[in-house]
């Protein structure tokens, strides 16, 4: 199945033009099973300073849009995109997270990137750095993430597939593909392939962390082509060696 790994929708992302309903049906239209609905989480959305309140609220949009892709036959997996407040112009993807998660580990984006790392892996997660090199951005310390994106969003100025590609390959970790959908622009075709063992956040998690080959939908920027394209990713020994399991898919 074909998911984008990065989709907002308005009711939490106050950048984004669309509700729930229309990100999904445009999700549907270019050929997508689903996004993982990765909301804008970040210490400006604090209304009145209440974590709970953000979190009561970030979590019932997560609900209402699955409600809707179980209408539209649009399955819809619970992510993050944490605004760091270490550098503001990083965003790191939060794969695994789960209502109990978001709960209990409140203010993420006041961690330094090691540990939020440390957090999210204790916890089952995994963690990739959305879109890197966008507004001048570069990509961090890869001893701390699990995946870097390949970012297909029209308003970037490119993909950096190939780039992307060879830092996954030396680190050993995850490439993955997103739209980074607002409604801003066109819908560009992209996602990754997920196995059908992958039926929650936790599987997703899963799957980055113990793959070793990756199928991806990519559209360059502002290029009308699209097409799948396959990667070998080494995994690093980090995966091998971490105390704590890495749990299998199950059959």
């Amino acid at each position: 199945m074909l998911i984008d790994l990065h989709g907002h929708t308005s009711g939490i992302s106050r950048c984004c033009k669309l509700a729930a309903p229309d990100i999904l049906r445009a999700a549907q239209e270019v050929g997508l099973d689903g996004i993982v609905l990765t909301n804008h989480y970040q210490e400006s959305y604090l209304e009145g300073g209440s974590f709970d309140a953000f979190a009561d609220k970030y979590i019932q949009e997560y609900y209402e849009t699955k409600e809707w892709g179980e209408k539209l036959g649009c399955k819809v997996f619970l992510g993050a995109e944490v605004t760091m407040n270490f550098w503001p112009s990083v965003h790191l993807l939060v794969y695994g997270a789960d209502e109990d998660f978001l709960r209990h580990n409140p203010c993420l984006y006041r961690y330094s990137q090691k540990e939020l790392y440390t957090l999210v892996r204790e916890n089952g997660c995994a963690l990739v750095q959305g879109h890197p090199y966008r507004n001048g951005c570069t990509v961090l310390d890869t001893d701390y993430l699990d995946g870097v994106e390949v970012n297909c969003h029209p308003l970037y100025d490119g993909s950096h597939e190939q780039e992307l590609y060879a830092i996954a390959q030396q680190a050993g970790i995850m490439l993955t593909c997103g739209g980074d959908y607002h409604g801003d622009s066109y819908r560009p075709h992209c996602g990754t392939y997920l196995p059908d063992w992958v039926q929650d956040e936790h599987d997703l998690a899963r799957f980055i962390l113990t793959a070793d080959h990756v199928r991806l939908h990519i559209q360059e920027v502002n290029d009308p082509v699209h097409a799948d394209r396959e990667f070998t990713l080494p995994r690093a020994e980090k995966y091998r060696t971490d105390s704590r399991e890495i749990a299998r898919p199950r059959p």
